[in-house]
């Protein structure tokens, strides 16, 4: 499936809606984050020399929030509001932007009749801003960098500030120049990727997990000069990254029919205590006449061998009833559909579980959260977990074939396709 949108001017921003404070249990975005774009800043002018005017900027939100998101939104907000060479304007007086130093800006006039201690309105010129996708350091999951685009670009595109390039176009330059869009790139490749995007800034960075922090590294470029115009970094707790910046609202809609996985899934299957098996994307056989699927080729080896088809992205499923696929093998199977929800207020994760039957014909499964049941050793390291059945905060969607209810040592296909929420 193809990326939707734009990633991560990251974690910046955005995806946080409702009001007033939250109840325990719920989802701790329930307090509302507004976004206040404006065309002028005011300020006042510290120094007059020749044709030199240097003003401080007022200290503006833009993002109303104490959120770390909101933070760090209105850090790259502010800190890319001015670029030098930049024409604007002090009141009527054209001017250029001739040095950034934080709020502290040097403007440089024809002629001004401004003086020291003068209150100014500047004008805000609306800047074109590209955003790599940003690098995930020391999780497994690498895909999991890839969340919350369309949320995340919203913010900015709301402050008004920035014209955002959009992802085709930028995908497309990042393989003619045989670049990894991985956020990682220095300040001359930054600055060569702007300029064939007609872009101003370059937004680039990193996430580093470190134990149950994260280090983030932001880093945005001047794309004329290949200059830093700033290096932003922040520490936050890896609870508030996992429940707050990961989470799709989406439909899955995953019907294998472009030759891609969605964002979530893990490529290869998952084989436990014995099992062989591979999993690829068939191209001769599919659902409802079409020509795409998930094959999985198998063999169990003991009672304990499983195989599973995982969605590790974090998911915000409330608006939702149940699950649905359609699936196949060549030989009687027995699947497990498995979601994994964890609570605000308990560490472990629930395991909720339906279990289907599959035939040798295409059959579509319509599975009801409602009818889950509770799976047992459903908590990761711990035989707990609230009982509670979460689905603003689903960790894991997996699709599990085990020997205890499936034959051992055969070679077994099995089909699944089309995937989706309901």
């Amino acid at each position: 499936m193809k990326l939707v949108g734009l990633t991560l001017l990251v974690v910046i921003g955005i995806l946080i809606s409702g009001c007033g404070p939250s109840s325990p249990g719920m989802s701790p975005w329930a307090k509302e984050q507004k976004v206040y774009g404006f065309s002028f800043i005011e300020g006042n002018v510290v120094e007059v020399f020749a044709n030199k005017v240097i003003v401080q900027l007022d200290d503006k939100d833009v993002v109303q929030g104490d959120a770390y998101e909101d933070k760090l939104t209105n850090k790259i907000i502010k800190q890319s509001m001015f670029i030098s060479g930049m024409k604007t304007s002090l009141g009527k007086e054209n001017a250029i932007v001739e040095d950034v130093r934080g709020n502290q800006i040097t403007f440089n006039l024809k002629s001004s009749k401004l003086n020291s201690g003068d209150s100014v309105k500047i004008y805000i010129p609306k800047k074109t801003i590209a955003i790599m996708d940003f690098s995930l350091i020391g999780m497994e999951n690498s895909g999991i960098n890839k969340f919350a685009m369309e949320d995340m670009t919203t913010r900015m595109v709301q402050s008004g500030q920035y014209v955002v390039v959009e992802r085709e176009k930028l995908n497309a330059i990042l393989k003619e120049q045989q670049l990894a869009d991985s956020g990682l790139l220095n300040e001359s490749s930054s600055s060569k990727i702007g300029k064939l995007l007609s872009a101003d800034i370059i937004l680039t960075g990193s996430f580093a997990k470190q134990g149950n922090r994260w280090n983030v590294n932001l880093r945005l470029v001047d794309v004329t000069t290949g200059v830093i115009l700033s290096a932003i970094n922040e520490k936050i707790s890896g609870d508030e990254f996992r429940v707050k910046q990961s989470k799709d609202s989406s439909n899955i809609t995953e019907d294998f029919e472009d030759s891609q996985l969605s964002i979530g899934w893990i490529k290869n299957v998952l084989n436990k205590s014995g099992s062989k098996s591979k999993g690829t994307i068939d191209n001769t056989t599919g659902a409802n006449g079409t020509k795409g699927s998930y094959k999985i080729e198998y063999k169990l080896k003991k009672q304990k061998s499983a195989v599973v088809f995982v969605n590790r992205r974090l998911r915000d499923i409330s608006k939702y009833t149940g699950i649905k696929f359609y699936a196949k093998a060549s030989k009687d199977t027995t699947l497990a559909v498995n979601i994994h929800d964890l609570n605000y207020d308990d560490a472990y994760l629930n395991r909720w579980k339906s279990v289907v039957s599959v035939g040798s014909q295409w059959k579509e499964f319509k599975l009801p959260f409602n009818n889950m049941s509770l799976g047992k050793n459903h908590a990761q390291n711990n035989p707990g977990g609230d009982g509670t059945f979460d689905r603003d905060n689903i960790h894991n969607i997996a699709f599990g074939i085990g020997g205890k209810a499936n034959p051992m040592d055969e070679k077994i296909n099995f089909w699944i396709d089309e995937i989706s929420f309901y």
